[in-house]
């Protein structure tokens, strides 16, 4: 639909069910950075600041959601998005090669806390950086309505690739997809057949008997809800959330060990992320007396098709994945329950985040703020066709930084590195509802399921945990 915005004729659309989701949690938050990502990109290598320019330059030109805004019709309220025509852009550079790690780090740190003006202006800053011991790179922070984890990963590929094309003449990257038909086919999904489909599921899932919530530092919490509310079969659990100050703990797991993860996953033809959220699940189960009804909340990216892994811009969606799994299952049946469970969500997860919460709240009388998942989790998934080979012997970092803000209580991120392909685990957490140290107990624990569940496929979940 054309909009005159500033005196400019724009062609707008909807914001998407996966942008509301972050349009809400700035309504309640007091400040407006807890939807900012900030990542860094550094190689140990002499990059030549020019040709970097021109490599950022050229990928934002080819992201329509890296050149995204928003806005507010001020008459109606109604929301509206566009993408803005591309311009070449001078990326700011810094110099902090003769700063201390801690300090550099806490610089960018800073930057990711600046919030952008989500109805007014540019939703990303990229600066190109040098930090100390011989890394240069760049640091980009930007609005989570315009990118998610996969697609600032996305991106960052496409600007490595592009340099290398102009710097040593290698192919140039396919042609990214285009962000808007992203959106039109997000936008022709309500009153569609997929979309009858998608609330039958899901509606067959609210018509099961009540969750159980399980919590990541143990039965603690729920017990203290239930002796507040004197009522001993209370099922759901309600975080303390105050100010959403958040913060994040980040684990880096060798090459080794991750390809152990990678090769079982492969030869039991079991996807790697189900392999990683059958060991929380069943740490979960292990600290909560256990519990065989678990349920963690799933982030899915949405990216199946061609058009909708080059476009960019933001298309998660959270929905829970709830298993109930006898101790006496065998870790391979164990996993083979997540995953078929997994398979199927993954069907339906165009369906709304915010409309299946409140459905959740409404058939199970649930007060505000009420849960049945303590843990949030996303896997990044990648070979290592899909990494970018020129970095296989150049050192590398990427890095995320957190805004001093955090959407969700307790949020597990596992990506895989750029450079050599290993696991890092991104621990996001609201200070209300994890501390470092408990987020290292659980780390602890993680490693130690998941590595004697691939060691003993055959054994029993109530065996693991015992092993444990």
């Amino acid at each position: 639909m054309e909009k005159i915005i500033g005196g400019i004729k724009r062609e707008c659309y909807p914001v998407t069910p996966a942008q509301l989701i972050h349009l809400y949690t700035l309504q309640l938050s007091p400040t407006q950075e807890i939807v900012n990502i900030g990542t860094g990109t550094f190689l140990k290598y002499d990059l030549n600041l020019s040709v970097l320019r021109e490599a950022l330059n050229r990928a934002v030109e080819r992201c329509e959601a890296m050149r995204l805004r928003l806005w507010k019709d001020p008459e109606t309220n109604e929301l509206w998005q566009y993408v803005e025509p591309y311009q070449n852009r001078h990326f700011e550079y810094y110099d902090f090669s003769a700063l201390t790690e801690e300090k550099a780090q806490s610089i960018l740190e800073r930057w990711t806390s600046q919030p952008f003006d989500t109805f007014g202006g540019e939703l990303n800053r990229i600066v190109i950086v040098s930090m100390p011991d011989g890394y240069n790179g760049y640091y980009c922070n930007v609005h989570h309505c315009c990118a998610d984890s996969g697609s600032v990963v996305a991106f960052t590929k496409d600007v490595m690739d592009i340099y290398c094309h102009l710097m040593y003449d290698l192919p140039y990257p396919a042609p990214t997809t285009s962000y808007i038909e992203s959106v039109k086919k997000d936008l022709e999904y309500p009153g569609s057949k997929k979309a009858k489909r998608d609330e039958a599921y899901w509606h067959a899932k609210l018509a099961c008997p009540e969750p159980m919530y399980t919590d990541f530092t143990g039965m603690g919490r729920l017990q203290t809800l239930r002796q507040e509310m004197n009522d001993p079969t209370i099922r759901w659990c309600r975080l303390p959330t105050q100010n959403g100050d958040g913060a994040t703990v980040t684990y880096d797991l060798d090459v080794e060990s991750t390809d152990k993860i990678i090769a079982f996953a492969e030869e039991h033809d079991i996807p790697t992320s189900v392999v990683l959220l059958h060991a929380i699940r069943t740490v979960l189960s292990k600290f909560n007396n256990n519990e065989t009804d678990i349920t963690i909340r799933d982030f899915v990216s949405r990216r199946s098709t061609l058009l909708n892994k080059r476009c960019g811009g933001v298309r998660m969606h959270c929905l829970p994945l709830r298993t109930i799994i006898d101790p006496d299952k065998t870790v391979l049946e164990s996993m083979q329950i997540i995953n078929k469970e997994q398979q199927e969500m993954f069907l339906h997860a165009d369906y709304s985040t915010m409309r299946y919460f409140v459905e959740q709240r409404q058939v199970y009388n649930l007060p505000a703020g009420a849960v049945y998942d303590s843990v949030s989790f996303t896997y990044q998934p990648a070979t290592r066709k899909s990494l970018v080979p020129y970095l296989k012997d150049i050192p590398f970092k990427s890095r995320w930084y957190c805004s001093g803000k955090q959407p969700q209580p307790f949020y597990i991120t596992a990506m895989h590195r750029p450079g050599d392909g290993g696991l890092t685990f991104h621990f996001g957490y609201q200070k209300d509802s994890a501390t470092p140290e408990e987020i290292e107990f659980l780390y602890y624990f993680t490693g130690r399921v998941l590595f004697r569940s691939i060691e003993n496929p055959d054994k029993t979940i109530r065996e693991i945990i015992e092993m444990t």
